[in-house]
Parts: C-alpha cells; sequence; structure tokens
C-alpha cells in the first residue's frame, strides 16, 4: 500500500515535471492578435536549445531578461532524466540573445517583477534545497552589462510562489513555504528596503502551489488579484485547485473573492496552474497559460485514489490508476489540453473577455511579460517534462 510520503513524493514529482460554476466569458472581441516568433532562447554552453521551464523573466531599460530555469538536457524524464537547472543570465538584444551574467546559483520555480531599477527574482529552488534568495538584475545599456545584487531575503524558503508589482512594493503570494504548500502573503516596499519583508493577512481558502498574482487600478484604488494554483493532498484530503480569483485591499488589509474563472464552453472548470497573469493598462489583468483543470486534477489526486482503492482491495480500480499512472507522462502534448485562450478581466467592470485562442499560450511554467502593448511568452513546458526553447510575441 502506498504510504503518505510515497504518495507526497510522487505528487510533487508530478508538479515539477509539469506543473463549480463560473461567471459566462463575453462574446469574443473583435481584435485580431498577431504573434511574431523571437529568436529561441539559447542552451547554457554546454547544452543543447532545449528550452526551460520556470524561469525567472522581466523587462528593464527596454531589454529583455531570463534568468535561471531547469529542463532535462541529458534524456527525457521519461527514459530517466535528471533535471538541471541553470543560473545563466540572458538579455535579447538587437542582434540576438547574449548570456551575460549569472546568478549566485542554480534556480527556477521562483517569482519575478520588472521594477523602474530592474527585475527582482525572488525564491525558487533547486536539486539541493529551496531559497530564501531575493535578486536584483538591472542592465546598464551603455556599458552592455548588468549588475546583480541581493535584496533582503524572505523569512522563509520558498518556491512555486508569484509576485506582483505596484508603484515601489512588491507583493509575494503562495507557493510552498519550508517545504509546505502554503497561505502566505508578503510585501516589500523597495522605498524602504531596510524593513524588508512585511508579513501580511495570509489569503483565505485552499492553500495554492504555483498561482499568479497581479496588481491593478479598480475603481476603488489598487488592488492585488490572486488565481490559480493548487492544494496537494494534505492530511490524506483530496486536493484541490481553486477556480475563483481572489482580491486584497492594501488600504484595508482584508482579502475577498472577487469573481470566478469563467468554465469552458462546455461547463468545464478552468484553472490558471502553471500559467501566467500581466496587467495591462492599469485597470485589466491578462490570464493566459497553464494546465487542463480536469486532466491535472485527475493526476494529482491519483495518489490518494490508488491507496484507497488498495485499502478496499478493490483489484480493477487498482489496475485502472496504475495504468493511468504508468501512461500520463507518454500521451502526445494535445492531450493535456493546456490553456490556448488569452483572457481579459476588467477590472471597473468586473466583466470576462475572450480575447481569443493561441497555441503560442499553450505553456506550463513559461515567463510572461508585457511592455508598450507587446506581450512575451518565454519557453515553459508543452507537456510533462518537455520544454520548448520558443520565445513568441504578440502586438496587442
Amino acid at each position: 500500500m502506498h504510504n503518505k510520503q510515497q504518495i507526497t513524493g510522487w505528487l510533487f514529482f508530478l508538479l515539477l515535471c509539469v506543473a463549480g460554476c463560473g461567471q459566462p466569458v463575453s462574446k469574443k472581441q473583435n481584435t485580431m492578435i498577431n504573434w511574431t516568433k523571437l529568436p529561441d532562447l539559447p542552451g547554457a554552453a554546454d547544452t543543447a536549445s532545449l528550452g526551460v521551464s520556470a524561469p525567472f523573466a522581466g523587462i528593464h531599460n527596454g531589454v529583455l531578461i531570463v534568468a535561471g530555469g531547469c529542463n532535462f538536457p541529458d534524456k527525457p524524464v521519461t527514459e530517466g532524466g535528471a533535471k538541471r537547472y541553470y543560473s545563466e543570465i540572458f538579455v535579447l538584444l538587437p542582434e540576438g540573445w547574449k548570456e551575460i551574467d549569472r546568478l549566485p546559483r542554480p534556480v527556477a520555480y521562483g517569482a519575478t517583477v520588472s521594477t523602474p531599477e530592474g527585475i527582482v527574482c525572488i525564491g525558487g529552488n533547486n536539486s539541493d534545497s529551496s531559497l530564501v534568495e531575493v535578486s536584483h538584475i538591472s542592465y546598464n545599456p551603455t556599458k552592455g552589462e548588468v549588475a546583480v545584487c541581493a535584496l533582503p531575503s524572505l523569512p522563509s524558503p520558498m518556491d512555486n510562489l508569484s509576485a506582483a508589482f505596484t508603484g515601489q512594493e512588491i507583493y509575494v503570494a503562495g507557493g510552498n513555504e519550508n517545504g509546505q504548500p502554503c497561505h502566505t502573503f508578503l510585501r516589500l516596499n523597495l522605498a524602504n528596503i531596510e524593513k524588508g519583508w512585511e508579513q501580511l493577512p495570509d489569503f483565505p481558502g485552499a492553500a495554492r502551489v504555483q498561482p499568479v498574482l497581479a496588481a491593478g487600478e479598480s475603481p476603488n484604488g489598487t488592488r492585488i488579484y490572486l488565481a490559480g494554483g493548487f492544494q496537494p493532498i494534505l492530511n490524506e484530503e483530496e486536493p484541490i485547485v481553486p477556480t475563483d480569483v481572489l482580491v486584497f485591499d492594501p488600504a484595508t488589509f482584508t482579502w475577498q473573492q472577487e469573481t470566478v474563472l469563467p468554465p469552458f464552453k462546455d461547463g468545464a472548470n478552468r484553472t490558471l496552474t502553471g500559467g501566467c497573469a500581466v496587467t495591462f493598462q492599469t485597470d485589466k489583468i491578462l490570464f493566459m497559460g497553464g494546465v487542463n483543470y480536469d486532466c491535472f486534477l485527475a493526476a494529482i489526486a491519483r495518489p490518494i485514489h490508488l491507496a484507497k482503492a488498495e485499502a478496499a482491495r478493490d483489484s480493477a480500480a487498482i489496475t485502472r490508476l496504475e495504468a493511468e499512472a504508468k501512461a500520463y507522462m507518454h500521451h502526445p502534448v494535445e492531450w493535456y489540453r493546456f490553456n490556448t485562450t488569452l483572457l481579459q478581466y476588467d477590472l471597473s467592470t468586473k466583466a470576462w473577455s475572450d480575447l481569443g485562442e493561441y497555441e503560442q499560450l499553450a505553456r506550463a511554467g513559461a515567463g510572461a511579460v508585457i511592455q508598450d502593448g507587446r506581450l512575451t511568452i518565454i519557453n515553459g513546458e508543452l507537456k510533462p517534462g518537455i520544454r520548448t526553447p520558443q520565445v513568441n510575441q504578440a502586438k496587442l
């Protein structure tokens, strides 16, 4: 019989390889979004350009910066390949990508925000540990160099978290803290970094590993929006994949439910787990990418269902669940149904808009940045264990 430790270990292996009713989405906007393929992200000096998952990605001084990430460079995970983490920092210049420096250590599964002074890389993990480090990367166009410096460390090691930036403040939510799924919510004021990270009220409901976070201007002021993520099997209870969107009011230090993610046309639930969120025109948030709710929930719940089947000596269920688990990593890309929809949420009207279906968004663990109406999607997974080196940009 599978014990709790085995179930938890299997669950997190699955996560790191991949990553109710909702409000109706409005009619598709009459918007044609044209995509441009930018140069593929190169590999490290001793690896091919395989692409990475869960890198840090941001923009400073008009230059796209990508750092860290992970992949399986030697052979696929399905053949026993080992995951490798990276520390290389790349910048995209007019002549192409250039490796320009390195992070203090290899890392993936952290969170990034872009600020006027540089990009901030927060937490994450590698093959050794989860991290507390927070690094600031700034690009000097005159010298063609980056400077990497340390900001105040997180109170505890955190990975698979999310972050947002507004004004002079960085907000961090969710993920794993000290190796456990958490409800943690923190803030760092860049105008007063000596104060360090401030503990804010935990967000309510389920824990959220691999959520998305974004800040925007509602009619009532700045708000922080949290969506996606999942709570794995805890205390032998079924996992949870939230479908709602929570909102935090910095003025009152309170959380509440803002809305729910619009379901698909057939009524199926939608999740943003492993997806991305960016603020557009200050009062709108674009949500994209991530895993399919039904496929992902079935996968992360399978260990507890298998344990129950074994306890009940249900041989038919055991055979079926074991076969599903064995086959899970071997399906074609299309089977996993990663999200292709570009969703827009208007903070003023609280209305959802469908901006179209795009293959370029069907990624889990991708980087996403927006500047001057250009949305850039960096790498990510096409399916569990398989990355893409593609970098695609859309003019909105």
